[in-house]
């Protein structure tokens, strides 16, 4: 039986402000013509989840809800008005009729509007969500209006299972070959190190990242930094501060009303811990260049001999970061922070990994002062990517875990 499966997110500001600024060209196309360009991008699942569905025995759909330019292109054509991003969602839902559908973006997309889609849309038979980022306790019910979650580690699922949500299931993160097909006449090793990829000073959620990029900078290790920094947290640092308090005035004196109804509170009260921000070096800050996404960011692995992956804070004891299989899917060489369960994803032969600073350090020396082992290690990493962290291996986890729900 073929189920109509209709995958939801939505992507990073920046990505997409990057994206429309280097691609003006496409506002003379159509939405079909707009979203598929935007899915060569390749940025994060892109449309691999839905590609790989499609080889099985599903119509599967991939709508990005906040591209806004594509989004209003959809409506033109079909003769809707345009509206908010939930708005436009359902009208799209209601043309699509899924059977199912995923909110990857699950914290845009939850609780009642979760129970209104599936009031307005009655063929909707299992809606699925996502967790993958910290989660505070306050999206609980929110999330208890999915029928099934995919994580991408132990971890969240423990948490979510052990308070009462729907079943998770693990699904890791993977890489999609067609990126190797698509990126073709590289400079191979262009650049000794790299790292690509966020700095979030809110909430200390890249303390331990921002560490070590900066003892690697004090020890003058080559690196090319192409950093994302989220620094809206310092920015209104004193004003979220203030209005936390509030919102914990609220809920002690009978008024949580307020936290529910105004915007800015309502997200500040599902902060667990008073709003804190990290900081980062003037040394760090300077040899910071801009970041590049998607094919970009693709072409910059690929050009490295080695690129560092460290996990954020959140990730506890588990190995779960995309760029894991981003690198070793472009067979740069992985060099990637210790978990006690990364050997169920890779062996020692096939990425390098380290427990502290020092051993960082000199592994980075090691691997440059012997190329060949370094190559060696890459081949074999991205061996293993393309044989088993694959989407196609991926979706059949997920479509098990349907079947057994429909």
């Amino acid at each position: 039986m073929s189920y109509r499966l209709v995958k939801i997110t939505s992507y990073y500001k920046d990505f997409l402000s990057y994206y429309y600024n280097k691609n003006a060209q496409v506002s003379g196309l159509s939405y079909e013509q707009r979203h598929a360009h935007l899915m060569k991008q390749r940025f994060a699942w892109s449309d691999a989840y839905v590609f790989a569905f499609n080889q099985m025995w599903y119509d599967a759909h991939e709508i990005v809800a906040n591209a806004r330019p594509l989004q209003e292109q959809w409506c033109k054509e079909n003769n809707v008005k345009s509206g908010t991003d939930k708005e436009i969602l359902v009208a799209q839902l209601k043309c699509l009729k899924p059977d199912i559908i995923w909110l990857q973006d699950s914290y845009s997309f939850n609780g009642d509007f979760i129970r209104f889609l599936k009031r307005q849309i009655p063929s909707i038979k299992l809606a699925i969500g996502n967790c993958c980022s910290p989660i505070s306790p306050q999206y609980y019910a929110d999330f208890k209006a999915f029928d099934l979650i995919t994580v991408c580690a132990p971890y969240f699922k423990e948490l979510l299972e052990s308070n009462g949500l729907p079943e998770c299931i693990i699904v890791p993160h993977a890489f999609d070959g067609r990126i190797l097909d698509e990126l073709k006449n590289v400079r191979k090793n262009k650049h000794d190190f790299l790292f690509t990829g966020s700095l979030i000073l809110d909430q200390n959620f890249h303390k331990e990242r921002i560490q070590l990029l900066e003892n690697l900078i004090k020890e003058n290790v080559d690196i090319n930094l192409l950093i994302n920094l989220n620094t809206n947290s310092s920015k209104g640092l004193a004003l979220r501060q203030a209005a936390f308090i509030a919102s914990r005035l609220f809920k002690k004196s009978g008024l949580n009303m307020i936290n529910k109804k105004v915007a800015g509170f309502n997200k500040v009260s599902k902060l667990q811990h008073y709003p804190q921000s990290s900081r980062v070096s003037g040394a760090l800050m300077k040899q910071m260049k801009e970041p590049v996404f998607a094919m970009d960011m693709f072409k910059e692995i690929a050009q490295s001999k080695i690129a560092f992956n460290i996990h954020g804070d959140i990730a506890k004891e588990f190995a779960a970061n995309m760029r894991m299989y981003e690198v070793t899917g472009m067979g740069s060489c992985l060099l990637t922070d210790w978990k006690p369960d990364l050997n169920e994803y890779f062996s020692n032969d096939e990425v390098v990994s380290y427990q502290s600073i020092g051993e960082a350090k000199d592994k980075i020396k090691w691997l440059l002062n012997n190329p060949k082992d370094m190559e060696a290690i890459a081949q074999r990493g991205q061996q293993r990517t393309l044989s088993e962290h694959t989407f196609e291996k991926r979706a059949a986890i997920i479509d098990e875990a349907i079947r057994s729900k429909m």
